[in-house]
């Protein structure tokens, strides 16, 4: 585990240490504490079939554990992951694992169609040492298109950062590489290249090679992104980059700010505890009934949203990813023309399958972060008639606009947790082998249970749940679609029926599936946002309610409730400057 991981789970249990037996809500604390535990900073390396890229994991790995030369259909993502006790775990599409010896990685290939993907453990010295990242060797751009949209779909939106392999023999980023990192970069994600098996050719060939790469990574990528160069020093070169990645910053910027959030939120509910014991029972009795009148609007206006996005925004959102669609398959036309005349269907399924991929994560994404913001917003707005009142009470009269930050942030924050979604399923399923060989004496290679994953509502994550789906529906139609390749070679009559044919079936397909996935992920999306504003009312409830209803009854314990208030307020600020603030105090 990160020292930075360590670091802030103490602070959560001390912080949990500070407030047990009070008023205040530890719902939020206890959310947070399971996503700092389960988020994994995963590693995939992607590249094309035979790019090389398991032959330099096993370089640094400094073994010949991973199958070398298989066959595309055969190829399943591997998790490589450090343990004294080595084994093999193959995860299934409904979530549910077998658990097998690690020799079993050289024969599971034979049973590559049950699995989504590999978890192999190994007592190794190379994985050990960076044990904090997870390194994916992920299936080749020239695997099954089935296999690869699986392990694209799962781990594109999970993985930290990519190590994206050339082979020196291929001399460029190929196009179906280009609209892959198209996509790292929709989702944020960072990624460095690697030149391999520079030992094939002469220095001045490799230099010839990384200059073209080097001006499509300027004419293609907004950022500079790092070439790296690996010939028989496969071992050395990962070894550098994955200790540039520092991982402990990347944890850091994921969880400093929701701490902090967090923080600020029990001490909110700490100096409005306070306020209650200040002031008088009709002051406490009317400012819950503001607050009782604020639920009912939040809970208006989400219905509202809600209603609204369904009648005005679906559609339009769908004809804005249509036009997207359209407008980037005919970029490729010529490439798709070019696999017609070949008749490879399957380079004409992967090309069109991935420009589509490409073209929704951006489009929808974009539109989910708008939809967002705007309901955020709305939600805040409604608040505006009574925050004034409470505002007074809680002596906190930027509590709605600071609350409606605190929501905006914690939501862009959750969508930047990597990992997470898949609340680390190797630690759940080793887990829940262990309870169910105590509980039924399970032998350690027989089905584990089906374990569900607790989903974090983001756009990141919505587009996630939009995409995936009609990629996979694009998959099944496309070989019906494209059997007029045995009807005609001609270049003309090739171009005219993607023109005509094709590329209208293909929007037509998504035109039939995507607006019920838009409708119920932007109905999910709301209804989290909403409820984070009802969270902080119902807090502020039952603060002002149980603290009010005491003073009441017994006011000669009322100093004794400040003095424990002001000493968990001084107490819980003096953590957080030694542990979340070098200088500042809140």
């Amino acid at each position: 585990m990160l020292e930075t991981q360590c670091t802030y789970l103490k602070y959560l249990d001390k912080v949990a240490t500070i407030i047990d037996g009070s008023d205040l809500s530890a719902e939020n604390l206890l959310r947070l504490r399971e996503n700092i535990t389960r988020t994994e900073i995963l590693v995939p390396v992607i590249g094309a079939f035979n790019a090389g890229k398991s032959s330099l994991l096993n370089a640094f790995l400094g073994q010949e554990i991973l199958n070398i030369g298989l066959t595309p259909e055969t190829e399943l993502a591997t998790e490589l992951r450090f343990s004294p006790d080595p084994y093999l775990l193959a995860v299934r599409e409904d979530g549910s694992s077998e658990r097998l010896p690690a020799s079993d990685i050289t024969t599971i290939k034979s049973r590559a169609g049950e699995f989504t993907h590999l978890q192999l453990y190994l007592d190794n010295p190379s994985l050990e040492k960076f044990s904090s990242l997870v390194l994916v060797d992920m299936p080749g751009f020239g695997s099954s298109l089935i296999n690869h949209n699986n392990a694209i779909a799962y781990y594109l939106p999970r993985g930290a950062f990519y190590i994206v392999v050339i082979s020196i023999e291929d001399g460029n980023i190929t196009n179906s590489m280009m609209r892959q990192l198209d996509d790292l970069q929709s989702y944020g994600r960072g990624f460095t290249f690697v030149i391999n098996k520079i030992n094939l050719r002469s220095d001045e060939q490799t230099d010839e090679v990384a200059e073209e790469i080097d001006a499509q990574i300027a004419y293609g990528f907004t950022a500079a992104h790092e070439v790296v160069r690996v010939g028989w020093d496969g071992k050395e070169r990962l070894a550098e980059i994955l200790t540039a990645l520092d991982p402990e910053k990347i944890f850091r910027n994921l969880f400093l700010d929701q701490l902090k959030d967090l923080t600020h939120s029990l001490l909110d509910q700490i100096n409005l505890a306070l306020m209650t014991l200040k002031n008088n029972q009709a002051e406490a009795e009317y400012t819950l009934h503001e607050l009782k009148q604020g639920m009912h609007r939040v809970r208006e206006k989400r219905d509202s949203l809600i209603a609204k996005m369904h009648d005005h925004e679906i559609e339009r959102t769908v004809e804005h990813c249509l036009s997207a669609v359209d407008r980037d398959l005919a970029k490729v036309l010529d490439e798709l023309v070019s696999a017609a005349l070949s008749s490879d269907k399957e380079s004409c399924s992967r090309i069109i399958s991935e420009v589509v991929r490409s073209a929704l994560t951006r489009t929808v994404q974009e539109q989910l972060t708008v939809f967002s913001r705007t309901a955020i917003s709305e939600l805040g707005n409604s608040l505006n008639g009574i925050g004034k009142n409470i505002g007074i009470f809680s002596n906190d009269k930027n509590w709605v606009t600071n609350l409606t930050d605190r929501i905006s942030r914690g939501m862009q924050k959750t969508g930047e947790i990597l990992g997470n979604w898949s609340n680390a399923l190797a630690e759940r399923n080793q887990k829940e082998m262990e309870r169910s060989e105590q509980e039924e004496n399970r032998k350690k290679d027989s089905l584990l249970p089906r374990l569900g994953s607790r989903g974090l509502v983001t756009a990141l994550m919505l587009t996630t749940n939009i995409v995936n789906p009609i990629v996979e529906l694009a998959i099944i139609f496309l070989p019906d679609i494209l059997n007029f390749f045995t009807a005609g070679r001609q270049k003309t009559q090739l171009k005219k029926r993607l023109l005509t044919e094709v590329i209208p079936a293909t929007k037509r397909q998504i035109r039939d599936k995507l607006p019920a996935l838009l409708d119920e992920q932007i109905q999910a999306l709301i209804a989290q946002i909403s409820e984070e504003f009802e969270r902080d009312l119902a807090e502020k409830t039952s603060i002002i309610d149980k603290i009010s209803a005491e003073h009441t009854q017994d006011r000669q314990n009322s100093e004794k409730k400040t003095a424990h208030l002001n000493n968990m307020l001084g107490a819980l600020q003096k953590l957080a400057s030694q542990t979340l603030y070098k200088e500042a105090r809140i």
